[in-house]
C-alpha cells in the first residue's frame, strides 16, 4: 500500500479573487510572499470598500498562505488578524484558519485585472 501524499507544489495565480462572499482580493505573489487588498464588494447600500478593506501580507509555506491582515481607514472595520488559506490548485482555494470574520469561505480566481470602475453594484443581501 502506498501512503505517500502528493506534495506537487501549486502555483496560484495573480490576479483578482472572490469569496464565497461575492468579496473581491487583489493577490500578487511575488516567489513565497503573498501581498493581497481585499475589499467589501459593492452594492446598493454600501460602495467597494467602504464597510471595510484591508492589506496583508504573509508567506506561503507547502500549499498553504499563512497571512496577517489589517483593516485600514478607507472602511469603516478597524480588525486585524491572521488567514491560514489551503490552496486547492492555481485558482480556487480555501480558508481553515480564521481569526477574523471570513468565515471557512471557498475563493475562486476571476481575471488577471479588474479596475475599481468596472466593479457593477449587486443587490445588497438582507438576512
Amino acid at each position: 500500500m502506498n501512503n505517500k501524499i502528493n506534495k506537487e507544489k501549486i502555483l496560484i495565480r495573480n490576479g483578482v479573487w472572490k469569496s464565497t462572499g461575492d468579496n473581491l482580493f487583489w493577490i500578487n505573489v511575488i516567489h513565497n510572499k503573498v501581498f493581497w487588498l481585499g475589499m467589501n464588494n459593492r452594492t446598493t447600500e454600501n460602495e467597494l470598500g467602504e464597510n471595510w478593506c484591508h492589506v496583508g501580507n504573509g508567506t506561503i509555506i507547502d500549499n498553504r498562505i499563512i497571512l496577517d491582515w489589517s483593516d485600514i481607514s478607507v472602511g469603516k472595520g478597524n480588525l486585524n488578524g491572521r488567514i491560514v488559506i489551503e490552496m486547492i490548485s492555481n485558482n480556487k482555494m480555501k480558508v481553515i484558519e480564521d481569526s477574523g470574520n471570513f468565515g471557512m469561505s471557498t475563493w475562486n480566481w476571476e481575471t488577471d485585472q479588474l479596475n475599481f470602475s468596472q466593479i457593477p453594484k449587486k443587490e445588497a443581501k438582507h438576512f
